[in-house]
């Protein structure tokens, strides 16, 4: 803003006289008058009262012009302030709006990003619950495979024995069924194999109605049961290749879907934590703003008031000059009436 200086003290100070102008000049002619007439001189006292009178006119006309001079001078300088305080007025008017519409844009910027980071946390929750509940399922999943392959293997294993011990020694069928189900009380996986072993037999009719064997069943030789079992663990073994390749498909899948989900979180996290970088820089870039608004104004009203200031000034002075003028004008012209009249 511009200095609040006053012009010199010589460009605010006039005396206008206290005396009517006709007045003024018959007092200084009778005072003049008064001691002239009184000392004897070559000089008449009027001529003396007429030299007094005319040094005073032109005393006064001195200072009339060295005050119109005074006047002229800070009127320049009340013209040139003024303008330059106008000046400085727009600036601060423009700034202002160049700052609130900064501020304006800077708030509504923090407030769009504001409830972009909520919607990012809403979606990253999402993915996260998700991706929980998707490594719960794959859980439970894995822990039935492991469940089912486990019997599984040793039902296959089960199997194994049971068809190292059948060859072993030529069992007939009685002897075989025995030997199977004294191995069900011992080995793991043995019962699962009798339970398949009995529903295979009453496939093949080697069973009554009732599940007891038939009568032709002790006709058939240990050989027999080892065919059977032998089928039984190609299947057993085929069931367990299609477990296992099951569970590796699941697994595989659950990879691919809990990359996806991961490779999201962290993009969107990302994306987060920029956003709200760029939330915290708008927001002190409005906070400075704020501040250097608050400046704007309040140097913009102190150049305003300033300039009113000035200005109210100014036109005091200036009606006080041109009174000033017209009571010495008319005091010039009383004196020079005055030397007439002598």
């Amino acid at each position: 803003s511009a200095e609040q200086q006053l012009p010199p003290p010589a460009l605010l100070t006039w005396f206008p006289p206290s005396e009517p102008p006709m007045k003024a000049a018959m007092r200084l002619v009778l005072a003049a008058a008064a001691p002239a007439l009184a000392v004897a001189s070559a000089v008449t006292p009027a001529q003396q009262v007429i030299n007094m009178l005319s040094e005073m006119k032109d005393k006064g006309a001195k200072e009339m012009g060295v005050e119109k001079i005074t006047y002229e001078k800070y009127a320049e300088w009340v013209d040139d302030h003024t303008k330059d305080l106008a000046l400085e007025i727009k600036d601060s008017a423009s700034k202002i709006d160049e700052l609130l519409a900064f501020i304006a844009k800077a708030d509504s910027d923090v407030q769009e990003l504001g409830s972009m980071i909520g919607e990012l946390d809403k979606e990253i929750g999402s993915l996260e619950a998700e991706k929980k509940e998707s490594t719960d399922d794959r859980k439970v999943q894995h822990d039935e495979f492991l469940k089912v392959s486990q019997d599984y293997a040793e039902s296959v294993d089960a199997l194994a024995r049971a068809i190292q011990v059948l060859s072993s020694e030529d069992y007939d069928k009685a002897q075989a069924d025995s030997m199977l189900q004294k191995m069900a009380q011992s080995v793991k996986g043995m019962p699962r194999v009798l339970a398949a072993l009995l529903q295979q037999q009453a496939k093949s009719g080697s069973l009554r109605g009732d599940g007891a064997p038939a009568v032709a069943a002790y006709e058939f030789q240990s050989s027999k049961v080892v065919d059977m079992l032998k089928g039984l663990l190609d299947k057993f073994k085929d069931e367990l290749a299609e477990v296992e390749k099951g569970e590796s498909n699941e697994a595989h899948a659950f990879n691919l879907a809990e990359l996806h989900l991961s490779n999201t979180v962290e993009r969107e996290s990302a994306d987060k934590d920029e956003k709200t970088i760029s939330r915290g820089q708008r927001s002190e870039e409005s906070a400075k703003a704020k501040g250097e608004l608050a400046s704007a104004k309040t140097d913009k009203a102190s150049d305003e008031n300033l300039k009113a200031e000035v200005e109210a000034t100014f036109r005091v002075k200036a009606a006080a000059f041109e009174e000033n003028q017209e009571i010495r004008e008319a005091e010039l012209g009383a004196i020079g009436k005055a030397v007439e009249i002598l």
